[in-house]
């Protein structure tokens, strides 16, 4: 068996065994993040987790295509954020973004724990290379938001995500808390060029897993669980899979699914919204569900006489569309107003929710 010695500054490091290669180049693998205290860092070339079967839902193909895209035409670094909770496809994208780089030849590097110095690490590999670091904000939190003063927090990478420095990488971040993020990294373009923001699933993405998942006798309960997804602000694939699997093995009403499930819909929306009438007309409020009459109520004060009034959706009948900024538009043909009097002759056109800056109270009438 033949040893061999490789020697890195003043370190003398033995190794020994045949299945030895020098590569000058890192293969399209994917690799995790080791670290040494005796022999440094070191790339673990694991199995490909990145296999994803199914049907891709939402954005993913089209972040992904926009976000390779834009690295092959660039010069220097690409950094890309997803942030918003679990369960909405951030880990799903980075993985099929990932897929895709090893196709292209290009390496992958999971960055799972915090490391000290790693920027000088990431440094040393000259090739273009995928860097990822999952649930960013808990690894590397931001120091100035934390007591956690013991290692490195975010401030030491900022100089590593510069577009201009280091190399060709592209630098892959996820978090589900965006307050804990640096503000030297949000809203420089030079460091984290792309902000994929999400924050519930939209309406065409109920629909359409929906239609794919639920048999056919039980597609008309899509607008219920359309209407149900519209009112948890952050309503997610690991929701909406819970409640088809009670809709498809128990057969039970949406109701009962509701009621056992551990999920909530909140009394106040994540949403404001827009009213706009057929006179012309149009005012703006809040709105509530009312759990026990399966509707929810849009209040709003008059512009003009200050008065408040209010307008009841049919949850049932109710038709929604989504559109990519996650607002919801709402057709005007189930919404009435609490009392068909003065009022009947001013029809409501359409609404358009948007979500929420300002939190309201739940107020019982």
């Amino acid at each position: 068996m033949k040893n061999i010695i490789i020697k890195d500054e003043r370190n003398h490091r033995v190794i020994s065994g045949n299945a030895i290669s020098i590569l000058d180049r890192l293969p399209a693998s994917i690799f995790e993040l080791h670290f040494d205290p005796d022999s440094g860092f070191s790339l673990n070339e694991i199995d490909n987790r990145f296999n994803i079967t199914g049907k891709l839902y939402g954005e993913v193909e089209t972040i992904t295509s926009r976000v390779l895209e834009t690295f092959d035409s660039i010069e220097g670094n690409l950094g890309v954020l997803f942030s918003g909770p679990k369960g909405l496809g951030k880990s799903l994208t980075t993985r099929n973004i990932c897929r895709e780089a090893i196709k292209k030849d290009l390496p992958v590097i999971l960055v799972t724990e915090h490391f000290e110095n790693i920027s000088r690490f990431i440094e040393t590999i000259s090739q273009p290379s995928v860097i990822v670091f999952d649930e960013f904000e808990k690894i590397y939190p931001d120091r100035r938001r934390t007591e956690r003063d013991e290692f490195e927090g975010q401030e030491s990478l900022l100089n590593l995500f510069d577009s201009a420095l280091n190399g060709k990488k592209l630098f892959l971040l996820t978090c589900n808390d965006l307050g804990n993020v640096s503000e030297y990294l949000l809203n420089r373009p030079g460091r984290i060029h792309y902000h994929f923001k999400a924050h519930r699933l939209t309406i065409d993405e109920i629909t359409e897993y929906c239609g794919d998942k639920l048999p056919p006798e039980l597609t008309s309960i899509i607008p219920e669980i359309c209407s149900l997804g519209a009112h948890i602000p952050d309503f997610s694939y690991d929701m909406l899979k819970a409640v088809i699997f009670e809709l498809k093995t128990y057969r039970c009403s949406l109701l009962e699914a509701k009621r056992i499930l551990n999920i909530e819909a909140q009394s106040r929306s994540a949403f404001d919204f827009t009213v706009y009438f057929k006179s012309g007309k149009i005012e703006t409020g809040f709105d509530y569900i009312d759990p026990s009459k399966n509707r929810f109520c849009i209040d709003w004060y008059g512009k003009l006489d200050g008065n408040r009034d209010r307008a009841i959706v049919n949850m049932t009948k109710a038709r929604w569309t989504g559109k990519q900024d996650g607002s919801l538009l709402l057709d005007g043909n189930h919404v009435h107003w609490s009392s068909e009097d003065e009022k009947s002759n001013d029809r409501v056109e359409k609404v358009v929710f948007i979500p929420a800056r300002t939190s309201y109270a739940y107020n019982e009438y």
